[in-house]
């Protein structure tokens, strides 16, 4: 079944209440589905104003007022929880309790150094699809022992680089493993795991991903693990090149991989994967080959608006049922459901103006900023950073757009929202995953900054674009 990353209108989300931080936890125990993001985004409340009206409130992240960043950095930015980063991983690692497991961050979701050295201090192992993912790893001293090495066109370079990728102990030691997804790149592999090796170096330890026909995901661009989609290959193949290479020198066979999709909101497509990877690692213990690692990807889907995630809890019980008995370590891929919530993107509105009827609110912030919305027809609840109770009954609907030469150009349309002028800012939430890091710069556009956010105190992590390093690496 999928499940579209389209949540219905947001003509049915009340966004224009105002929540203390006293009132939040009492307010969730009453209303356990309520629509105002503030109330089910940890980390992120609304607080009195500080003088700017006696009823207004503006949103906070941790301890810091947005209204506050956004004076720092300007805008567009986006602004992320350290707390809420921790907090989703903590949740999920130990639901797993006594389960040999580790989870390895998808660095794809977001990949800030600052953010990959927050997860690096929490023990977290990293799942990385490039060659730049690899090199940020090393940048911050993560060892080889805790990287796998995903992605469907690893090219030699890469595959070079990770097979030199420092071990804790050895200066050569290599990743943890290599998800070989074709009998194309297994070739290529060997080819250079020889060279390798006749250097000094470690034999690579691979798995195979197979792609086990499972329909899942949030968006037809994110479900990954049905026969038609690129990833992967069919558990035929894969059979014939594990038993082909049973006793290679050049290579160790350590694991099986599936990955089936992103943004996914219930367990029964994971048991349906993971029975048949079940199945194959049986079929492969009795024509001896034995594997330590069963890798089941990520997409672990969130709350954008009105969605019902997996709890941690279940998800880890479905898996945990079915890995147990087979004696191996499970790897388990997030990205989206560890930042996404923990991260909103700030921007400030320019223009406000009428054609027919239909509202359009100009902002600062457009599709090269957040492209999940005309990507994925994707929806960000969006609320004003300072809220005022006696604007709620005045809210209209309008469409939030941006300064890009494009129609798609759109971060959501009908949204309720109370009256707004130019200088008003607006925050987008949950967009702390395949935000900045399917950022462009379109219409020769600046990246947004980045700033981390750690209790009372904050961070830029990354500075917002100049319009020299739009220039950089051209030639004239």
């Amino acid at each position: 079944m999928v499940h579209h990353d389209r949540s219905r209108s947001f003509r049915s989300t009340a966004l224009g209440c105002c929540v203390t931080r006293a009132t939040k936890s009492s307010r969730s125990r009453r209303q356990s589905r309520t629509s105002d993001p503030a109330d089910y985004t940890p980390s992120f409340a609304y607080s009195p104003s500080g003088g700017r009206s006696p009823v207004a409130q503006s949103l906070h992240c941790e301890g810091v007022d947005l209204v506050r960043l956004a004076g720092v950095s300007g805008t567009p930015t986006y602004i992320y929880s350290r707390a809420a980063i921790e907090s989703a991983y903590r949740r999920l690692d130990r639901a797993f309790g006594s389960l040999p497991h580790a989870i390895c961050y998808a660095v794809k979701a977001s990949s800030n150094l600052s953010i990959l050295r927050v997860m690096a201090r929490l023990e977290s192992s990293f799942d990385v699809v490039s060659g730049g993912e690899l090199d940020r790893l090393r940048r911050i001293g993560v060892p080889g022992r805790h990287i796998v090495f995903s992605g469907v066109g690893k090219t030699r370079e890469e595959i070079r680089e990770a097979l030199r990728y420092p071990g804790l102990h050895r200066p050569r030691g290599g990743i943890r493993l290599f998800n070989v997804e074709s009998a194309a790149e297994l070739d290529l592999l060997l080819s250079e795991a020889g060279r390798h090796i006749l250097a000094g170096g470690r034999r690579p330890f691979g798995a195979i991903r197979v792609n086990p026909d499972v329909l899942a995901g949030g968006h037809p661009h994110i479900s990954t693990g049905h026969h038609h989609h690129k990833f992967g290959v069919d558990w035929a193949e894969a059979r014939r090149l594990y038993l082909k290479h049973a006793d290679s020198s050049l290579i160790s066979w350590r694991g099986i991989t599936a990955h089936i999709g992103s943004q996914i909101l219930t367990v029964t497509p994971y048991r349906q994967a993971l029975w048949r990877l079940a199945s194959y690692v049986r079929d492969l213990a009795r024509n001896g080959v034995n594997v330590d690692f069963i890798d089941i990807g990520g997409g672990l889907g969130i709350r954008y608006t009105n969605e019902s995630p997996v709890v941690p809890a279940k998800f880890a019980r479905a898996l945990t049922e079915i890995v147990r008995p087979l004696g191996c370590r499970l790897l388990i891929e997030p990205g989206r459901s560890i930042v996404g919530a923990a991260g909103v993107l700030l921007t400030r509105v320019l223009y406000v103006k009428e054609n027919r009827g239909k509202t359009f609110v100009i902002v600062d912030a457009a599709m090269n900023d957040l492209i999940r919305p005309v990507l994925y027809n994707a929806a960000h609840p969006i609320t004003p950073v300072v809220r005022n109770p006696e604007h709620a009954a005045r809210r209209k609907l309008v469409d939030i757009v941006g300064p890009v030469c494009e129609t798609g150009d759109f971060l959501a349309r009908d949204v309720p929202l109370p009256p707004l002028s130019a200088g008003d800012l607006l925050v987008i939430w949950a967009a702390g995953a395949y935000g900045f890091v399917q950022s462009s710069n379109y219409n020769s556009r600046r990246r947004p900054a980045e700033i981390l956010v750690e209790g009372k105190d904050f961070r830029v992590v990354r500075r917002r674009q100049t319009y020299e390093d739009l220039l950089q690496g051209e030639l004239d």
